[in-house]
């Protein structure tokens, strides 16, 4: 069995983010589900909130982007490529705060409202 992983990053606004191998962790948007304690079991059940599609990345520092304008990107669309060959989008992708530059390393979070998946 392979397993999968992220294996490509394409921003609308950049192009091709030159993430580091096994640099990037993505959560796609979805449903939290926090449980409610009743006084007797029959009563538990649980509330539903909505949560944001998530990308952490480590970067290449190649000096083609800077951190700061990869740290102001927003209303971005972020296309990820699996391993597996599945393909997720992030449309109106946000970073959520200034990125950290490394040792020749970015580190930026996206997050977006939805992910929908294309493949």
């Amino acid at each position: 069995m392979k397993l999968e992983r992220v294996l490509r990053v394409i921003s609308q606004n950049v192009g091709e983010l030159p993430i580091q191998e096994k640099g990037a962790t993505f959560k796609p948007a979805g449903k939290k589900r926090e449980t409610k304690t009743g006084e007797v079991p029959e009563n538990t059940g649980y509330t539903e909130s909505q949560t944001c599609a998530s990308l952490k990345l480590k970067l290449n520092a190649t000096g083609k982007y800077g951190v700061e304008e990869l740290s102001n990107a927003d209303e971005d669309t972020l296309t990820i490529f699996t391993t597996g060959g599945k393909q997720y989008m992030m449309p109106n992708a946000w970073v959520t705060e200034p990125g950290e530059l490394g040792d020749a390393e970015m580190d930026i979070e996206y997050n977006s409202g939805t992910s929908p998946r294309l493949v």
